[in-house]
């Protein structure tokens, strides 16, 4: 019985390592983002976001525009909405989305959950300057 046991606790151990080697850096992540904007967007340095890095650009169109396109774009990625954290107006817009199942971040602090955050300023007519970065809640 005690080797079984030790069988078993060792093999949890392994299979939870393994599980952790899977986590993927959060700029690998982003820069894997399908966004409905017209160009990649640049990688920026952002020190409280999920390991140090967001995406970050100026796009063309409106808040309520560019909120209808990142829901369709992220939603067909399998990212799922928090409708409670969703704020938009003509300033710009909020949007905070759960990655897709299966999806972990690597970098995020023990306890704590890794999502996706999109805000969009309006920075002048037609101009919004968006950042996409993962966050822990």
């Amino acid at each position: 019985m005690t080797v079984l046991r030790t069988l078993l606790t060792a093999t949890a151990a392994v299979l939870l390592a393994a599980t952790a080697a899977f986590a993927a850096p959060a700029a690998s992540l982003l820069k894997g983002l399908k966004l409905p904007v017209p160009s990649a967007l640049p990688s920026l340095f952002a020190a409280n976001a999920v390991g140090q890095v967001s995406l970050n650009g100026q796009v063309g169109g409106t808040p309520d525009d560019l909120l209808a396109k990142l829901r369709a774009s992220l939603s067909d990625q399998g990212y799922k909405e928090r409708t409670i954290n969703t704020v938009s107006g003509a300033w710009g817009l909020n949007l905070v989305f759960d990655p897709p199942a299966g999806t972990s971040v690597d970098g995020t602090p023990a306890g704590k959950t890794a999502v996706l955050v999109l805000q969009a300023t309006a920075v002048g007519p037609g101009k919004l300057n968006l950042n996409v970065r993962y966050d822990a809640l």
